[in-house]
């Protein structure tokens, strides 16, 4: 086998590889949610939590991977990015209201912050602020963004809430990758912190968002009520935020000079990978939620 044959076949394999993955993983999330709905949804926020732990770890390896970068350990980075989904997570059964993950931010900013002053080894002086922006980050991303996903099952009707975020957001991903890889050869470098990415991607991956949540509408009027405009414009933000997430992810890997943000998931890379577009726009969908629907 020559070494351009073997080149042609990475890119297939990985294909086949992210294409398998969908179509275990996507169906089996969807399951757990439709199938186990008791206690605020408590396995897919158990599920939340570790993922939002898991990622911060990873994310934590990307910020160290600058020289000047604080290193911080693995448990430490895992408790950071799962805290304020627990915390989310309890509020939901103990009914406080969402001021409580601005709580705990605030309560872990100012120990963080004040444990400082009281260093006495001059040596740890330099290190100060990449230890407080590092903690800081982690704590906010992925963890506040996290905690989004968690409070979506304080809804009513939080079962088709979730289960259309979750498409609206996957499925945009999957046909943006589809279609960038049929069609978007001759439109790619449209961002240069991720050339690979297409125009042709970018527009199959938003109007995958808007059709989802328009057809939840459509089906489904006691969770989206009134015009399906609402729900056109729902799809069109959470669209917008799921391709700005994967951007912002791609940005973060490319100051740090690494490729993925590891190797948990074949064809994908680290789990952070993969959950960067529903960390995004999951605040989005909330939000919006909330005005549009509700409010």
């Amino acid at each position: 086998m020559t070494a351009e044959s073997g080149t042609r076949r990475r890119p297939m394999k990985n294909v086949v590889t992210r294409v398998l993955v969908f179509a275990i993983g996507i169906p089996a999330l969807i399951g757990l949610i439709l199938l186990l709905p008791d206690l605020y949804h408590l396995p897919f926020n158990i599920l939340v939590v570790f993922a939002t732990g898991i990622a911060s770890v990873e994310l934590a390896g990307i910020l160290a991977a600058r020289p000047e970068a604080y290193r911080i350990p693995r448990t430490i980075a895992f408790g950071l990015g799962a805290v304020l989904p627990i915390i989310a997570l309890i509020s939901l059964f103990v009914g406080v209201t969402p001021y409580s993950l601005l709580t705990v931010v605030v309560t872990i900013t100012a120990v963080i912050l004040g444990f400082q002053g009281f260093r006495r080894d001059e040596r740890h002086f330099a290190g100060i602020i990449p230890l407080l922006t590092t903690v800081l980050f982690l704590l906010v991303y992925p963890g506040l963004f996290g905690s989004y996903l968690v409070r979506l099952s304080g809804f009513a009707h939080s079962t088709a809430l979730i289960v259309v975020f979750v498409a609206s957001v996957y499925l945009n991903d999957s046909l943006a990758y589809a279609i960038g890889m049929l069609f978007g050869k001759r439109n790619e470098r449209l961002v240069p912190v991720s050339p690979n990415k297409s125009l042709a991607g970018f527009v199959a991956g938003f109007v995958t968002s808007v059709v989802v949540t328009v057809a939840a509408a459509l089906v489904l009027p006691e969770v989206f009520p009134g015009s399906p405009v609402r729900a056109a414009v729902l799809g069109a933000a959470v669209g917008c935020a799921a391709i700005v997430g994967d951007l912002a992810e791609s940005a973060l890997k490319r100051s740090a000079v690494v490729k993925d943000s590891g190797d948990l998931i074949p064809g994908r890379g680290g789990l952070l990978d993969s959950v960067d577009s529903p960390l995004f726009s999951a605040f989005v969908f909330y939000y919006l939620y909330l005005v549009l629907f509700i409010g």
